[in-house]
């Protein structure tokens, strides 16, 4: 019997078995792409490490939703219902980015643009405001 929004060919291709070799080959994809986040995550990245943490996700989730909950499959609804998601998903993480990315300068916390650490002339003055350490980073002569 097939689901509500599939056609019976639909469901007859996906009782066909298409072997383990792409599994294998997607989970092989997704082990790198995890090690690929692992040692990046590692570097020090400021002006483009959280867009590539959110791609590098968004890879992974589109092919777990591909390949493992066989999207790739299906055809009609379920695919207009993944993009649009996908768009939601998008303009849910880009607005509030785009918002940050806009505002006076002023108006956000101290420490929290990298150009803040750069204007400092100590090196340590990334360690203490990312630990929190309670040293005036404006004045270096309080720094230990």
């Amino acid at each position: 019997m097939a689901i509500v929004n599939e056609t019976h060919t639909e469901h007859r291709n996906m009782q066909e078995h298409h072997g383990t070799a792409r599994y294998w080959i997607v989970y092989g994809a997704l082990l790198a792409f995890t090690l690929l986040t692992v040692i990046t995550g590692r570097m020090h990245l400021p002006t483009f490490g959280l867009l590539l943490a959110l791609v590098i996700a968004t890879v992974k989730g589109t092919l777990v939703l591909l390949f493992f909950m066989h999207l790739i499959d299906h055809k009609g609804a379920n695919r207009l219902v993944m993009g649009v998601s996908l768009l939601f998903v998008i303009l849910m993480i880009a607005a509030p980015m785009a918002d940050f990315a806009t505002r006076f300068r002023g108006s956000n916390p101290p420490g929290s643009h990298v150009s803040d650490l750069k204007d400092l002339n100590f090196p340590e003055a990334q360690g203490d405001a990312i630990h929190g350490g309670s040293h005036d980073l404006k004045n270096p002569s309080t720094h230990p």
